[in-house]
C-alpha cells in the first residue's frame, strides 16, 4: 500500500509542477507495486489500471512508444480481470479506451481505433445517468467518434460525435471548469460537419458556442489548452467573417498558452496553434517577425514529434507551408528546397484515408508550383494540376473547402498555359475560377481573394487575345473583391487595388480613356503608401505605381512622369531581396524605363543600364517561363539601338533572340507575331531564305492573331500594323524572285477579317458530297462563330456577371472547328481546305480584265499584275515612286480635304471656295501618280485605245496609304491635258480591297426573290440627322432614281421618319440594289462604329453590315460622304462602309472617298441609273461604266470641273 500511496501522491505533484522526475519515481512505485500485489489480489486490477495511467502520461511527455504498449497491456490486463459487476469496471474499460486511442494516434493502427470505439461505448453504457463520470463518458466516446469521421470520412461517426457532445455540453453546468473545453469540442465538431455536409446551421451554431465560450473565459481559470483552443476558435471565426478583433484576441489567447510552455509531445498543439494564427497575421499585414517566429514555432513542433509518431506528417506540412511564405518573401531557395522536401515527406507518410491528405497535397502542390514559378520545368506544373485535380476530384461538392481547391487548380491550368499557350488550358482556367466564386458566398472572407484571381485569369485572356469583355470583366472582378474586403486586411486591399491598376491601364491603352489612367496613377500611388519598407509587398506596390507612371508618360510625354517612374523603380529594385523571383520583373521594367528616356533625352548611360538590365532579366528568366518573350524583345530593342550607336556588336546574337521569341509557345501571339517581323526584317544578311521563313512564321500566326473566337471590333484592334508586315513580306518575296509568293503573301495579310468572313459562309458542297457529316458539323460551328463575332465594344464596363456566355463559348468553338479542321484536311483531297488561296486561285480574280496589285512596303512600290488566262505574275518595279513621295501625297491630299472642309461627316452644301492653289496642288498628286505609278503599268499592259474605242476594265488592288490616294483618277489635267495623259483614257477602273473579294464576287450567283425572278431596288433618303446639318439634295436624287425606274425596276422607298435601321435591314433582305442618300460618319478610333445616319439617330454601323449576309445582295449605291474612306490604323482592312457592303455580299458597289457637294449627287445618281437602266434587264455589272459615264457627264457641267466634285466618287468590286 505505501508503493500504491507515493506512486499517486508523485504522480499528484507532476501533474500540478510538471516535473519529469516525479513521473518517473511514480512509474517506479507502481512497478513495485504490481511486483507484491498478486494475482487474485482485490487491488491488482487498480494498481496495473494507475499504472498504465502513468505510462501513458508518461508516454505523452517523452514519446517512448515502449511506456505506451506497456499502458496498453496493462490496462487491458485490469479490465479482463474486473468483472462486468464491479463499481469500477466503467473506469477500467474507458481507460482501455484511452490508451488505445493514444496508440492509434501515434502509429495510426486502424484496429486500435476500432476497439477504442466499442470500449468507449461499453464504458458509457456502464455508466449510468447522474454519474459523475457520465459527461467524461460522453466527451471520450464523441473524441473517438470525431477521430473516426477524420480518418475514415465516416459521416454517421461524425452525425453521432455532434449528439454525443451536445448532451455532454447540455449536463455540463456553466460554472464547471470544463465547460469552455466542451463548448469548444462541440463547436469544432460542428465546424467540422459544415465543412463536410455545408449546412450554414451547423456553422452558424458552431459560432454561437464558441460567443459563450469566450463570453465565459473572463470567469474561469483557464487551462493552457483551453486558451489554445479558444484562440483557435477566434481564428475560424476570422476566417469566416474578417472581424480584426477576432484574430487580435486570437493572438493574445494563444501567446498566453504557449508562454514558457516545455518541448513535450502534450504542448505540441498549443506551439501549432500559435504558429497558425501568426501565420495568418502575416498573411495579411506582412510582418516578417510574425512570418520568422511561425517558421521557428513549427520547426520547433516538428523537433518534439519522434520519427514515427503519426502527428509528425501534419508537422512537416505546416511547416512546410511556412518555409514556402517565406520564400515567397525573401526569395531564399534554401526555404523552398527545404519546404518541397517536409512536403513530400508528409505526403509519403501521411495515410490515404487521413482527410489532412488532401490538405497535405495543398501545402506540397504550392512549393512545387513556386519552383515552377523560379525553374520553369514543365514537369512540376504538370504535377501540380495532377495534384489538384485529385484534391478538387475528392473534395465534395457541398465542401466549404471545395471553392479554395478549385481556384489552386484554375491558378495552375493558367501557369501551364502561360507556358504552352494552350487555349484549352487558359479557358479551363478561367471556368474554375468562376465557379470558385460563385460557390463561396460574398460574406466569406476568401470571397475577394476568388473574385481576384477571376480577374487575374480574364485579364490573362485579355492579353492574349485582345476581347475586351475580357478586359471590363477583369476590372468588375477586382472592383468587386475591393468592395467586399475587410478594412482591416491591408495587404488584401493593396493586392486588388494594384491589380485593378494593371488593368486599368489596359483599358485606356485599348480604349484612350484618360479617366482609367488618371484613377491608375491615383490608386497606385495610395498602395505605396499603405505599406513600410520592410513590408514583402512593398517593392511590388513601387513597381505598380512606376508602372502606371510610365502608361502615362507614353501618353502626356510629360518628362517628369517619366524620371520619378525610374526613380521609384531603382527604389522597388533596392528593396527587392537578392535571387527572388521578382526581382527580374523589376530589372526588366526599368531597362524598358530606361531605353524610352533614352529615346526622349539621347543620353548614352541610359542606353546602357538599359542593356545591362534587360540582359540580367531575361538571363535569370528560364527557358519556357511565361515572361521569357517578353523581357527578350525588349532586351532586344537595346541591344539593337546599341549595336547602332556603338557601330559594332552580335547581330546573329540579336536575330537568335528575335528567333527564339518568335517560336516561343508561352508568349501572346502579337508579341510572337512582332519577334517574327523583326527577325525577319534584320536576317538579310542570312540570305533569302532566312528571310522568307521568317515571314512565313509572320504570317502563320495571323490566325491566332486575329483569332476567331473574340468579336470582330477585337480582331481589328490585334491586327493594327500587321498590313505593313504583310507589305515587307510581300518586297522579301519579290525580292528573291518569287512574285507568286508574293502575291500569296500579300492576300493573306490584308483584308483578313473579310476572309474570315468569307471562310464561315463558304459553301461546302465537295465536302458535303464526300463528308457530309463532317460538312454538317462544320457549318453548325461557322454559323455560330459568324453569329458570335459581332460583340459591341463596350467604351464603359458593364454589370459584372460571372456567367457571360457569349466569349467563352465562342472560344470553345473556335477550339473545336480548328480541331475538326485538321479532321477534315487529313481526309484524301481535303489537304487545303479552307487554307489561304494558291496562286493558282488567286489568278481566277482576273478572269474578266488585269487586276494590279499595288504593294507598298518600308522600302519600295511594286505592281504584281495578275491577267486573265494565266497564272503567272507580271512584276512591275515602280522605283520612282518611293514610300516617301506615297506618304507626302497621301497628307497632302488629307490636307486640301481638311481645308475644304470635307471632312466633315456631312454633305456638302453650297460651293466650296475655289483656290488655284488648291487645284494645282490636287493636279499635282494626280500627276505624280500618273507618271510614276499608274503610266508604267499601263505602259507594261501595252494598252492602245483611240478615243472611239470601248474602255477596257482594269481592277486595281491598293495597299497602305496608296488605299487613300485616287488612284482611278491619275493623269495630267489641266493646259497641258490631251487624249492619253491620264488614266481614264485607257480604261474604267474599279478596286478591290482583295482578290478573295473579286474572286467572291465573280463566282456568285445572285439568286432573285419571291416568286418572280426581278430585281428590286430599295432607295433610302434621311436629309436630316440631329446634329448634321440638312441635306436638300436628297428627294430630288431619289425622285431622279425612281423615273429612271419606271416600267424597269421595282423601287421601295423610304424617307424621313420611316428610314430607320430595322426598316432598311428588313427590306435590304428582299431587295438586291439599294441607294443611300444621307449622311455617313467615320470613326477613326473604331472604324467598325463608322455608319450610314438614318432616322431618329440610328446608325447602320460597318458592323451591322458586316452581320448580315444576304444571299441576294447585288449592288450598292452609297450617295454619302467617304463611304470608301479606310481607317488610317487598317488601311489595308477596306474598314470602311463601301467594305461593309461588300462583307453582307454586295457584288459591286459606287462609293466616295471623302465628302461630296450636295448639287453633285443628284446628277451622278440619276446618270449612273440611266446608264445603268436603259436596257429591259438591270445589269450590276455595267455599274463601272455608269459611273465613268456620270462623272464624264459631270466634269462637262459648268461649275463641276473641280477635283473636288469628280474624284471621290469610286467604283469597287466587279
Amino acid at each position: 500500500m505505501a508503493y500504491i500511496g507515493l506512486g499517486l501522491a508523485l504522480a499528484d505533484r507532476f501533474m500540478a509542477l510538471g516535473n519529469l522526475q516525479d513521473i518517473d519515481d511514480a512509474v517506479t512505485s507502481l512497478q513495485a507495486s504490481a511486483v507484491y500485489t498478486l494475482p487474485g489480489d482485490p487491488l491488482r486490477a487498480f494498481v496495473l489500471k494507475c499504472l498504465g495511467d502513468f505510462l501513458l502520461r508518461r508516454f505523452n511527455d517523452q514519446s517512448n512508444i515502449n511506456d505506451l504498449n506497456d499502458s496498453v497491456s496493462l490496462m487491458n490486463e485490469a479490465n479482463n480481470m474486473t468483472p462486468l459487476e464491479h463499481l469500477d469496471k466503467g473506469e477500467m474499460v474507458a481507460g482501455l479506451a484511452k490508451a488505445l486511442e493514444s496508440r492509434f494516434k501515434h502509429l495510426g493502427t486502424v484496429d486500435d481505433l476500432q476497439k477504442s470505439l466499442s470500449l468507449a461505448h461499453k464504458a458509457l453504457m456502464l455508466t449510468p445517468s447522474g454519474h459523475l463520470s457520465r459527461v467524461d463518458r460522453l466527451v471520450d466516446l464523441g473524441e473517438y467518434l470525431s477521430l473516426d469521421y477524420k480518418y475514415h470520412s465516416n459521416v454517421a461517426s461524425l452525425n453521432t460525435s455532434v449528439t454525443i457532445m451536445e448532451e455532454a455540453v447540455l449536463l455540463t453546468p456553466a460554472s464547471h471548469i470544463s465547460r469552455i473545453a466542451r463548448l469548444l469540442s462541440l463547436a469544432t465538431t460542428l465546424e467540422a460537419r459544415f465543412n463536410c455536409l455545408g449546412d450554414v446551421a451547423d456553422i452558424d451554431r458552431a459560432m454561437s458556442l464558441g460567443d459563450e465560450a469566450v463570453h465565459l473565459m473572463a470567469h474561469h481559470n483557464n487551462s493552457r489548452s483551453t486558451l489554445s483552443a479558444l484562440g483557435m476558435f477566434l481564428l475560424s471565426r476570422f476566417e469566416r467573417y474578417g472581424t480584426q478583433d477576432d484574430l487580435d484576441q486570437a493572438v493574445q489567447l494563444c501567446r498566453n498558452a504557449a508562454h514558457n510552455v516545455a518541448d513535450v509531445p502534450d504542448t505540441r498543439q498549443i506551439v501549432h496553434h500559435l504558429a497558425t494564427v501568426l501565420t495568418k497575421c502575416y498573411e495579411l499585414s506582412g510582418d516578417i517577425c510574425d512570418l520568422d517566429e511561425s517558421v521557428s514555432l513549427r520547426e520547433r513542433v516538428v523537433t518534439m514529434i519522434p520519427e514515427g509518431h503519426k502527428g509528425r506528417p501534419g508537422a512537416l506540412q505546416n511547416c512546410a507551408y511556412s518555409l514556402c511564405l517565406r520564400f515567397q518573401q525573401f526569395g531564399n531557395v534554401p526555404d523552398l528546397e527545404r519546404s518541397i522536401t517536409m512536403a513530400q515527406e508528409s505526403f509519403c507518410l501521411m495515410p490515404d484515408n487521413d482527410s489532412d491528405k488532401l490538405e497535405c497535397m495543398r501545402i506540397l502542390y504550392h512549393s512545387v508550383s513556386l519552383d515552377f514559378h523560379r525553374l520553369g520545368d514543365p514537369s512540376d506544373i504538370n504535377l501540380c494540376i495532377q495534384l489538384a485535380e485529385h484534391v478538387v476530384r475528392t473534395t465534395p461538392n457541398h465542401s466549404p473547402e471545395r471553392p479554395n481547391r478549385v481556384r489552386d487548380l484554375g491558378s495552375f491550368l493558367l501557369r501551364r498555359f502561360e507556358q504552352s499557350g494552350s487555349h484549352a488550358d487558359l479557358n479551363l482556367s478561367i471556368s474554375h475560377h468562376r465557379a470558385a466564386v460563385d460557390l463561396t458566398p460574398d460574406d466569406h472572407v476568401e470571397k475577394p481573394s476568388h473574385l481576384s484571381s477571376l480577374g487575374s485569369a480574364l485579364g490573362k485572356r485579355f492579353e492574349q487575345l485582345g476581347d475586351l469583355d475580357d478586359l471590363n470583366d477583369a476590372i468588375e472582378a477586382h472592383k468587386r473583391a475591393i468592395a467586399l474586403t475587410p478594412a482591416g486586411d491591408i495587404v488584401g486591399n493593396c493586392l486588388w487595388l494594384y491589380n485593378v491598376t494593371d488593368l486599368l491601364c489596359a483599358r485606356h491603352h485599348r480604349l484612350g480613356n484618360l479617366t482609367d489612367l488618371e484613377r491608375a496613377v491615383e490608386i497606385a500611388e495610395q498602395v505605396v503608401q499603405l505599406f513600410h519598407n520592410d513590408h514583402v509587398e512593398k517593392p511590388g506596390s513601387l513597381d505598380n505605381l512606376a508602372g502606371t507612371l510610365f502608361f502615362r508618360f507614353m501618353r502626356l510625354h510629360h518628362s517628369g512622369d517619366l524620371n520619378r517612374c525610374i526613380d521609384i523603380e531603382r527604389d522597388a529594385l533596392e528593396l527587392m531581396p537578392m535571387g527572388h523571383p521578382g526581382a527580374r520583373t523589376i530589372m526588366h521594367n526599368l531597362a524598358v524605363y530606361l531605353f524610352h528616356r533614352y529615346q526622349s533625352s539621347n543620353d548614352f548611360q541610359d542606353l546602357q543600364d538599359s542593356y545591362v538590365l534587360g540582359k540580367r532579366a531575361m538571363s535569370q528568366t528560364p527557358d519556357g517561363h511565361r515572361d521569357k518573350p517578353q523581357f527578350t524583345m525588349n532586351h532586344c530593342t537595346s541591344l539593337m539601338n546599341l549595336q547602332e550607336s556603338l557601330r559594332f556588336g552580335d547581330p546573329q546574337k540579336l536575330r537568335d533572340l528575335l528567333k527564339a521569341a518568335a517560336h516561343s509557345s508561352s508568349g501572346p501571339p502579337r508579341l510572337r507575331f512582332d519577334a517574327a517581323s523583326q527577325w525577319s526584317r534584320i536576317g538579310q544578311v542570312e540570305g533569302q531564305d532566312y528571310v522568307l521563313n521568317g515571314y512565313q512564321l509572320t504570317l502563320d500566326l495571323l490566325p491566332e492573331l486575329a483569332w476567331l473566337g473574340v468579336s470582330i471590333p477585337d480582331r481589328y484592334y490585334q491586327i493594327r500594323g500587321v498590313g505593313q508586315v504583310a507589305r515587307n513580306a510581300c518586297t522579301a518575296a519579290i525580292t528573291a524572285g518569287l512574285p507568286g509568293r508574293a502575291v500569296e503573301w500579300l492576300e493573306q495579310g490584308r483584308s483578313i477579317i473579310w476572309g474570315q468572313l468569307l471562310t464561315l459562309r463558304t459553301p461546302m458542297h465537295d465536302l458535303q458530297a464526300a463528308h457530309p457529316s463532317l460538312a454538317k458539323k462544320l457549318l453548325l460551328l461557322s454559323h455560330q462563330l459568324e453569329a458570335g463575332g459581332i460583340r459591341s465594344i463596350r467604351n464603359e464596363a458593364v454589370p459584372f456577371s460571372t456567367h457571360r456566355l457569349n466569349g467563352p463559348l465562342s472560344h470553345e468553338i473556335t477550339l473545336e472547328r480548328k480541331n475538326l479542321l485538321e479532321e477534315i484536311r487529313a481526309k484524301e483531297k481535303f489537304d487545303r481546305f479552307l487554307l489561304p488561296r494558291t496562286l493558282s486561285q488567286l489568278s481566277e480574280a482576273a478572269v474578266c480584265g488585269p487586276v494590279i496589285v499595288l504593294n507598298l512596303s518600308e522600302d519600295q512600290c511594286d505592281a504584281l499584275v495578275l491577267l486573265p488566262g494565266t497564272t503567272m505574275v507580271k512584276h512591275l518595279p515602280l522605283p520612282e515612286f518611293t514610300p516617301e513621295l506615297a506618304t507626302t501625297l497621301a497628307k497632302t491630299l488629307q490636307g486640301l480635304i481638311q481645308n475644304s472642309g470635307a471632312r466633315r461627316n456631312e454633305r456638302l452644301s453650297g460651293q466650296r471656295e475655289s483656290k488655284a492653289n488648291t487645284e494645282d496642288q490636287f493636279a499635282h498628286i494626280l500627276a505624280e501618280l500618273w507618271l510614276k505609278l499608274v503610266s508604267p503599268v499601263v505602259n507594261a499592259l501595252d494598252i492602245k485605245v483611240s478615243p472611239a474605242q470601248k474602255l477596257k476594265r482594269i481592277w486595281w488592288c491598293p495597299t497602305g496609304v496608296l488605299t487613300f490616294l485616287p488612284i482611278h483618277a491619275a493623269g495630267i489635267y489641266g493646259p497641258a491635258e490631251t487624249f492619253g495623259t491620264k488614266l481614264s483614257d485607257f480604261a474604267i477602273s474599279s478596286y478591290t480591297p482583295s482578290l478573295a473579294a473579286l474572286i467572291e464576287a465573280f463566282h456568285r450567283q445572285v439568286p432573285r426573290p419571291g416568286p418572280v425572278e426581278e430585281t428590286r431596288l430599295l432607295a433610302v433618303a434621311q436629309p436630316f440627322v440631329q446634329g448634321h446639318a440638312y441635306i436638300p439634295g436628297t428627294q430630288e436624287e431619289i425622285s431622279t432614281i425612281e423615273k429612271h425606274a419606271i416600267g424597269k425596276l421595282p423601287v421601295a422607298r423610304l424617307d424621313a421618319e420611316m428610314a430607320t435601321v430595322s426598316n432598311v435591314q428588313a427590306q435590304m433582305i428582299d431587295c438586291s440594289w439599294v441607294h443611300f442618300a444621307c449622311h455617313g460618319a467615320q470613326n477613326a478610333l473604331e472604324p467598325t462604329d463608322s455608319a450610314l445616319l438614318l432616322a431618329d439617330n440610328s446608325r447602320l454601323t460597318v458592323s451591322n453590315m458586316i452581320q448580315m449576309s444576304l444571299p441576294q445582295a447585288d449592288f450598292a449605291f452609297l450617295s454619302a460622304c467617304q463611304t470608301a474612306n479606310g481607317s488610317d490604323i487598317l488601311p489595308d482592312e477596306a474598314v470602311h462602309l463601301a467594305g461593309g457592303m461588300l462583307s453582307a455580299g454586295y457584288r459591286s458597289v459606287i462609293a466616295t472617298m471623302w465628302a461630296i457637294m450636295d448639287n453633285d449627287a443628284p446628277q451622278v445618281a440619276g446618270d449612273v441609273y440611266g446608264y445603268l437602266l436603259q436596257t429591259s434587264k438591270p445589269d450590276s455589272r455595267q455599274a463601272a461604266e455608269a459611273l465613268h459615264h456620270a462623272i464624264s457627264k459631270l466634269r462637262e457641267r459648268p461649275g463641276s470641273t473641280l477635283f473636288a466634285h469628280w474624284v471621290p466618287f469610286i467604283h469597287v468590286g466587279i
